[in-house]
C-alpha cells in the first residue's frame, strides 16, 4: 500500500511539469500555427516582460513592438502565456474596435464582486448589463448637462486661482501632476457628488488620500491585476480583490450617505450622483442578467467615474504644463487666445467662450498624442473572429491591444513626433490622416463616457493657469521627460517639475 502511494506521488511529481510543459509549447505555438506574423515571448512573461519586471515603461515596450513590426497590419505576441493580436494598422483597428465590436465587446478582466464590490464597474461589466448601465449614465455627459454644470467649475477655478496666486508668491517647484490633481479632484467632488473636497487647501483632504491610493503603484497590485486578466480561474478561486479595503470602505460609505441624504430630503442637483439615485429607484431591469441595484453597485459606477475623471485630466494637465514651459512662443499665443476670448465676454470664462477656443483645442489635443494617458487599450473576443482580409481565425478569449502611445509616435502620421506641434490639429491636418491614428480616450461604443467633461475640466485649469501666469522650467526639471517604468498609465520619473510666476 505505501509503495502505491509512494509511486502515486512520483507520477503526480513528473506529471505537473510535463503537463505544464506540454500545455505551454501549445500556446506559444498558438501564432505559428495560424501562420501569422509573430513575435519570440519569454516563456513566463511574454513580450511584455520588460514592463512586467519595471524596466521600462509599458508605452516604450509597445512601441519598440510596434516599430519592429511596422508594415505588417498586426502581430502576434503573448502577455504571460495568452497569446494576443497586436494591431498597428488603423484600419483593422477600426474594424475591431467599431465595424466588429460585437465580437470584441469586452476588456477580459475578471471580477470577484462579493470580495470586491468596486469591481462592478462600467470598465468591468459585459454584455446587456453593460449597455443598459452606459445608456443609463451617458445622459451625465451630454453637451447640455455639462453646459449646466459649467458654473460649478468655475467655483473651482476660483478656489485654483487663490491656490496658483499663493503658490506664485512663494516661488517655489510645484510638482505639476499633483498640483492638477487636486484641482480635478474638486471639480469631480463639485460636479458629480455635490461634495466639497477642498484638496487644494488641505494636503491631507481625504478624497485626494483616497486618489493617491487608487494609483499608488505596488508589487502585490500588479501581480493581482496580472491574475486578473491573465489567470482568471486563479483570481476567481482565491478570491482577489484589487482595491484596498480601506478604499472599499470608503466609497460604500460615502456613496451610501450620499445616496440617503438626497432621498430624505428629495434634493436633486442634476449630477451624477442624481443619476446613480435614478437607476436605483428605477422598476427597468438591467439587460438579461441578473443584478442587484443596491448602493454597492452603485459606489462602483462612482468609483471609477471619481478614480478616471481626476486621474487622465491631471495627467494631462501636468504634460501640457510641461511643454507650455519649453515652448514659450506656445504658451503666448495661448495667452493671448485667452484673452481675446475673455475681452469678448466681459471678462468671463463662458461654456461658449471655453468651446470656441481653436488654438486651446489643438494644444490640448497635442498633449494627448504626445502624452496619452493610457498608452494602451486592450480588448477580449467573445467569439471566434476571423481576421479580415486573412484565413486566421482567432477562438473566444483571444486578447486584442491597441498601441495607442506607438500609433500616436508614428512617423507617417505624425512626422517628427517627439516634437510639440499643435498645428497636427487643424481641421486641415486631421484630415489628412486615418480617424484611428488619434485615439487617447479609446474608439467605438467603449470609448471613454466621460470624454467630453475631462476635456472640460483640462481645458478650464489650463485657462486658470495660462491667463494670468507664467510657466517655466525650474532647477527639478526634466527635459525630455523619462516615462515612469512601474507606472500602469503614463507617469514621468519623478515627477514633472514647474515654476509659475505671476504674469506681469
Amino acid at each position: 500500500m505505501w509503495a502505491i502511494s509512494v509511486v502515486s506521488l512520483w507520477m503526480l511529481l513528473l506529471g505537473i511539469p510535463i503537463a505544464l510543459y506540454f500545455y505551454l509549447r501549445r500556446q506559444f505555438s498558438f501564432w505559428s500555427d495560424r501562420n501569422a506574423p509573430y513575435k519570440e515571448a519569454d516563456w513566463i512573461f511574454g513580450n511584455l516582460a520588460e514592463f512586467v519586471r519595471g524596466k521600462r515603461s509599458l508605452a516604450e515596450v509597445s512601441l519598440d513592438l510596434y516599430k519592429e513590426f511596422k508594415g505588417s497590419r498586426f502581430v502576434g505576441i503573448w502577455e504571460f502565456h495568452s497569446p494576443t493580436l497586436f494591431v498597428i494598422d488603423p484600419e483593422l483597428l477600426r474594424d475591431i474596435l467599431v465595424k466588429d465590436f460585437a465580437s470584441w465587446s469586452t476588456r477580459g478582466t475578471a471580477a470577484n464582486v462579493d470580495v470586491d464590490p468596486l469591481s462592478a464597474n462600467l470598465i468591468h461589466l459585459n454584455g446587456d448589463t453593460w449597455k443598459s448601465v452606459r445608456a443609463k449614465l451617458t445622459p451625465t455627459f451630454t453637451s447640455g448637462k455639462l453646459k449646466q454644470m459649467h458654473y460649478l467649475l468655475l467655483e473651482c477655478g476660483k478656489d485654483f486661482e487663490k491656490y496658483l496666486n499663493a503658490a506664485a508668491t512663494d516661488g517655489k517647484p510645484l510638482e505639476a501632476r499633483e498640483m492638477s490633481a487636486k484641482f480635478t479632484t474638486d471639480v469631480i467632488g463639485s460636479c458629480a457628488f455635490g461634495i466639497q473636497m477642498n484638496s487644494l487647501n488641505d494636503e491631507d483632504a481625504v478624497f485626494r488620500r483616497m486618489g493617491r491610493k487608487i494609483f499608488e503603484p505596488s508589487t502585490k497590485g500588479k501581480i493581482v491585476r496580472a491574475l486578473q486578466r491573465h489567470f482568471p480561474g486563479l483570481f476567481k478561486f482565491l478570491n482577489l480583490s484589487t482595491h484596498e479595503q480601506e478604499l472599499t470602505d470608503f466609497f460604500l460609505k460615502i456613496t451610501k450617505e450620499n445616496l440617503e441624504y438626497r432621498e430624505r430630503n428629495n434634493l436633486q442637483r442634476h449630477d451624477f450622483m442624481d443619476l446613480l439615485r435614478k437607476m436605483k429607484n428605477s422598476d427597468e431591469p438591467l439587460g438579461k442578467d441578473d443584478v442587484e441595484i443596491d448602493y454597492r453597485f452603485l459606489a462602483a459606477q462612482a468609483f471609477v467615474f471619481f478614480a478616471a475623471g481626476f486621474e487622465t485630466s491631471s495627467t494631462a494637465i501636468s504634460f501640457c504644463l510641461h511643454e507650455l514651459a519649453v515652448n514659450q512662443d506656445i504658451q503666448d499665443r495661448l495667452r493671448d487666445e485667452i484673452n481675446e476670448t475673455k475681452a469678448a465676454s466681459d471678462g468671463e470664462v463662458t461654456w461658449d467662450g471655453l468651446n470656441s477656443m481653436k488654438y486651446l483645442d489643438m494644444v490640448v489635443a497635442e498633449t494627448l498624442r504626445k502624452y496619452p494617458p493610457i498608452p494602451v487599450t486592450s480588448r477580449c473576443a467573445v467569439k471566434p473572429y476571423r481576421i479580415p482580409g486573412t484565413d486566421i481565425e482567432l477562438p473566444e478569449r483571444t486578447g486584442c491591444i491597441a498601441p495607442i502611445y506607438a500609433l500616436h509616435h508614428d512617423p507617417e502620421y505624425y512626422p517628427e513626433p517627439d516634437k510639440f506641434i499643435p498645428e497636427r490639429f487643424t481641421d486641415e491636418a486631421k484630415s489628412q490622416r486615418p480617424a484611428l491614428a488619434y485615439l487617447p480616450f479609446g474608439s467605438g461604443p467603449r470609448v471613454c463616457i466621460g470624454l467630453r467633461f475631462a476635456e472640460q475640466q483640462t481645458k478650464l485649469g489650463l485657462v486658470k493657469l495660462v491667463e494670468n501666469f507664467k510657466i517655466t522650467l525650474c532647477e527639478k526639471s526634466q527635459n525630455p521627460l523619462q516615462l515612469d517604468p512601474k507606472a500602469r498609465f503614463l507617469v514621468a520619473k519623478g515627477g514633472i517639475w514647474i515654476r509659475i510666476s505671476k504674469n506681469s
